[in-house]
This record gives structure tokens, sequence and C-alpha cells, in this order.
């Protein structure tokens, strides 16, 4: 895609006009304007004035910047590359720390890419019932999957319905391909319209994770963090999840294998 139809794209997922973007950027509505149709060829630098006028994350300003023929301005570590040790050091000890209950780190796919042992065990207690889960790390996915985690969600619909929401936000705010493959999948695995047209908003403060595993209920509730001072790509994608027991009995559960 053309640079100037990446920014009128991101300027109308944004709900701008061209004034508005241009003010905020300093820059005037008609070289804007240039921009966009391709009249102009836009410098690295306003290109990112642009980017941070529209709140672009680090994977979006570098496609912008390439698409211009700019060089990426932000880095794209793997999480096993040394210059990531301290940031792989700091997920292990928040995944530790929250033992005996479970934590995750997830990129912005929602694919696992770290787990702690109480979220090991759970799912190895869950294999140890049903058999293998298919193969994917992804988990939203095995959440819709007849064969992952779905027989054992006690309260599936309203789950479901909630993740589905949360990915047509991210899918709003920003049009990323590979959720837009997910959310594909997900249409593949479960009645899409249905669940987001009928399943009633939960009623409770927080949306409760209701499981059954191994003949034990469990009930528990989630955060989600991420790293506030992210100069790259991976890193700022990261996010960190924690489950909390919401009773006594799920904390007793984790406690035990603790």
């Amino acid at each position: 895609m053309e640079p100037g139809e990446l920014l009128s794209d991101w300027r109308k997922t944004r709900r701008l006009s061209q004034l508005e973007l241009a003010g905020r950027a300093a820059v005037s509505s008609r070289h804007l304007s240039f921009v966009e149709t391709g009249r102009a060829r836009a410098s690295a630098g306003l290109l990112r004035r642009l980017a941070a006028a529209l709140d672009l994350n680090c994977r979006d300003t570098n496609q912008l910047l390439v698409a211009a023929g700019h060089a990426p301005v932000y880095g794209e570590t793997r999480l096993d590359e040394p210059a990531m040790a301290p940031v792989r050091q700091a997920l292990e000890v928040m995944l530790d720390n929250h033992l005996p209950y479970p934590a995750a780190v997830l990129d912005a796919h929602w694919n696992l890419l770290l787990a702690n042992g109480a979220l090991q065990g759970l799912i190895q207690a869950m294999v140890a019932e049903a058999g293998p889960l298919p193969a994917t790390g992804n988990i939203v996915e095995l959440v819709f999957h007849a064969d992952g985690f779905k027989p054992f969600i006690l309260n599936w619909e309203l789950v479901a319905a909630a993740l589905l929401r949360r990915l047509r936000r991210d899918l709003d705010l920003r049009p990323d391909p590979q959720l837009q493959r997910l959310y594909r999948r997900l249409e593949d695995l479960a009645d899409v319209p249905a669940l987001l047209g009928a399943t009633p908003v939960s009623v409770e403060p927080m949306l409760t994770l209701q499981m059954m595993v191994g003949g034990q209920r469990l009930t528990t509730f989630s955060t989600l963090a991420s790293f506030g001072t992210a100069m790259d790509v991976i890193m700022e994608e990261l996010r960190i999840e924690h489950y909390f027991p919401a009773d006594d009995a799920t904390r007793a559960f984790f406690d035990a294998m603790d």
C-alpha cells in the first residue's frame, strides 16, 4: 500500500479530518492532502510527527516509514535475542512472583510466548483429562476450539463473546492482517454473529472465567499488563496476563498445585 493510502486509512480510523491531523502534526492541511494523494513525498521527520499525532505504535510507525522509502526507526528484537535478556528476566520474575496462580506472556496476536508453572500445570491437567490440544499456540483459538479449552469452560458463551468484542475493538483501532486472520479462523470455529448478537453482557463487576477441570470448579479473573517504556516493536506488543482466584475453592486448588 502507498504511504498516502496508509496515512489516509489511519486518519479515518482515528476519525480525524485532514485539518485536525494537520494541526496536531504542525503541518499545513494542503501539504497533508498532497501527501495522502501522492502528489508530495513526506520526509521521515514529518511521517514520524504524523505517526505520533495518530498515536501509532512502533510496528505501524515503521510500516508507514518503510512504505515511503525511509528506514524503520524502531527495532524488532526477538525475545530470545541477547539484547532482550533483561526483558525476558523481568518477565520471568513477574511470572514466578505470581505463583501459585497462573500467568502468561502473550504477543499482540494472543499467541502464548511464556507460561509459569501454575498455567503449565493447569494445561497439563486438561490434556490428561481430554487428550492433546490442537497444534496452535494461540490462546483465543484454543478457547474457541472444540478440542481445546472450550469443553472445560462453563460460561463459554460469555467468555467467547467478550474475546470477540475485544478483537473487534483491536481491529477498529488497528487493521492488523494477523488479527483479521485470527478473526476469520474464529468464524470457522463458532457462530460469531450469534455470539455477538445474543450473548448477554455480564452483570458482575468483572467477567470471570469459570472452568471445570478434573472435577474441580475453578473461577478466575485476569489482568493485562504491558511495558510502559518500550522502544521496540516486539517489546511494545508483549502483554502479561495474571489470573487471580475469584473464590476460596479456586485459591485452594492452586495452593495445592504449588
